[in-house]
């Protein structure tokens, strides 16, 4: 009997201390202490300029993969103190979140299943964390990131870019694009017409600051190309224009597609940011029907208005007569700049091509900031206006673009481009080093070719298909006697064409600020 009753004492014990561990323990899961500064300190709304950001920023996440995640700050801002978790949309720990550098975080001991700094004291822009997706969880099932972050004697914790949202998904399959059926070739006037004032856009309006418009570049092209896209991340020839306003690279990219380019148009920029760039024209055909342009907002970090794979094909065979196009303001990704003068701070990794709304970036220094608005007001408006249809044969073959020693484009197949308007040198744009941005184009090397000179004992051969006035000696060959004379050689220009007071050297464009 009495060992009976001693069993039935042991077996009440511990059942009330497996549920009383249990307890505790469900209750240490469920509290996560993610307030900053011991309570003393006031949380401010808003981001301003911190961010959640998953590298490669995908739109989804797999089942049971790894993935990088990051904390940053907007330059020069920096934090010291932070909270960041992985929970689903009940508030439950969802995945694993690990550190990766012991020297920045650890695991939070008021929150378990969190991360936090290593110490208070160091100063923080970036810190990357990596984090398991649970397995089997199923479509339709979300993580959120959140954060806290403490700057100097304030704190702001999940809003704006601090939460971010991430569910399983699968790769979308797209439904195939309709061919365009038009057995003829549409040429187009392609106007811009800006909207952008002091009295439109008044918050931070720099009208003392060289508000301007870069020169603008387009092209007609196939499906096969894409300029730029929203979710997409910025070439490189996008980022200059987008940065420093420089159309130069971005035109090389476009030739460098062959025949999936039809058209190349441009225009001189604005400066101020007064007036319209119109007139251009372009052609299109039934293989190289899209439009895509783009023009910088400046100043600004990397901001840019344009259009992305506007197709001008209709179902029936034909070509749009006239469209307009709303010109709303896009982030590049390359800059985290958020208000038009903030200075250089380039985002690395580049992120996503983005729209500027009234709440992203979700900070009063953005320009377009305003919460009881749901859209930024259109800082421009482009107009395609169709001017004739040409008839041609449905199975016309197209080939490559090419272009002559100036770099304009030449026909090489049935039907060929109207230039437009061409690039004229602008105020120069002074970059961070104090050096100047230089807009300019150049050509396909050509065949060899060799005109002679002679210097006092030295023979050279010079070699330039540059349109440009004065250019460092790309290519030489000389045959001299006293060695000075390679030294002097650098210093002679070569003019090639009376077309060559356009523009400088795109080469020594490089040489100065790469």
């Amino acid at each position: 009997m009495e060992v009976n009753t001693m069993r039935s004492l042991i077996c009440v014990i511990l059942v009330f201390g497996l549920s009383l561990s249990r307890a505790v323990s469900v209750n240490v899961i469920d509290s996560c202490d993610r307030e900053l500064g011991g309570g003393s300190l006031p949380k401010r709304p808003g981001d301003n300029g911190y961010r959640v950001r998953v590298v490669h920023q995908p739109d989804y996440y797999t089942s049971g993969e790894e993935y990088q995640v990051l904390l940053q700050s907007t330059p020069p801002l920096s934090f010291k103190q932070f909270v960041l978790v992985a929970v689903d949309d009940d508030g439950e720990p969802f995945g694993e979140l690990s550190i990766l550098d012991s020297r920045q975080s650890r695991m939070s001991p008021g929150c378990p299943h969190g991360v936090t700094h290593a110490d208070s004291v160091s100063s923080k822009t970036s810190v990357t964390f990596q984090w398991e997706a649970p397995a089997g969880t199923g479509q339709g099932s979300c993580v959120n990131f959140k954060a806290s972050v403490m700057q100097r004697k304030v704190w702001f914790m999940d809003e704006g870019n601090l939460s971010l949202r991430l569910c399983e998904g699968e790769t979308d399959t797209e439904a195939p694009a309709e061919e365009c059926c038009a057995c003829s070739v549409a040429e187009y006037d392609f106007s811009f017409y800006g909207q952008w004032t002091q009295a439109t856009h008044p918050r931070d309006y720099p009208s003392g600051s060289g508000n301007h418009w870069s020169d603008i570049i387009g092209a007609t092209h196939s499906r096969e190309y894409t300029m730029w896209e929203e979710g997409g991340f910025a070439t490189e020839g996008v980022k200059r224009l987008a940065e420093w306003g420089s159309p130069v690279s971005l035109e090389r990219e476009m030739r460098l597609q062959g025949s999936s380019i039809r058209s190349v148009f441009k225009h001189r920029g604005l400066w101020p940011a007064v007036g319209n760039m119109s007139n251009m024209l372009m052609e299109v055909d039934r293989q190289r029907h899209m439009v895509s342009a783009l023009t910088m907002v400046g100043p600004s970090p990397d901001w840019l208005v344009g259009i992305s794979n506007a197709d001008l094909c209709t179902a029936d065979c034909g070509w749009v007569e006239s469209a307009e196009y709303d010109m709303l303001p896009w982030d590049a990704g390359t800059d985290s700049g958020i208000s038009y003068m903030s200075r250089n701070a380039p985002t690395r990794p580049r992120e996503k091509i983005r729209r500027l709304t009234p709440s992203f970036p979700d900070n009063e220094d953005n320009p377009f900031y305003d919460p009881e608005l749901e859209e930024v007001i259109p800082l421009g408006k482009i107009v395609v206006t169709r001017l004739s249809v040409t008839e041609a044969p449905c199975d016309a073959v197209y080939e490559d673009t090419e272009t002559d020693e100036h770099g304009e484009e030449q026909p090489s197949g049935p039907m060929m481009k109207k230039p437009g308007m061409e690039v004229t040198e602008m105020p120069p744009k002074v970059m961070a080093t104090g050096r100047y941005v230089v807009d300019c184009l150049m050509s396909e090397w050509s065949d060899w070719g060799e005109c002679t000179k002679t210097w006092g004992i030295c023979h050279t051969i010079f070699y330039c298909s540059v349109s440009i006035p004065i250019i460092l000696v790309l290519l030489f060959q000389c045959y001299c006697y006293i060695g000075i004379h390679i030294v002097l050689l650098l210093l002679f220009c070569c003019y090639c064409s009376p077309h060559s007071y356009q523009s400088v050297c795109s080469g020594l464009y490089n040489v100065l600020v790469e």
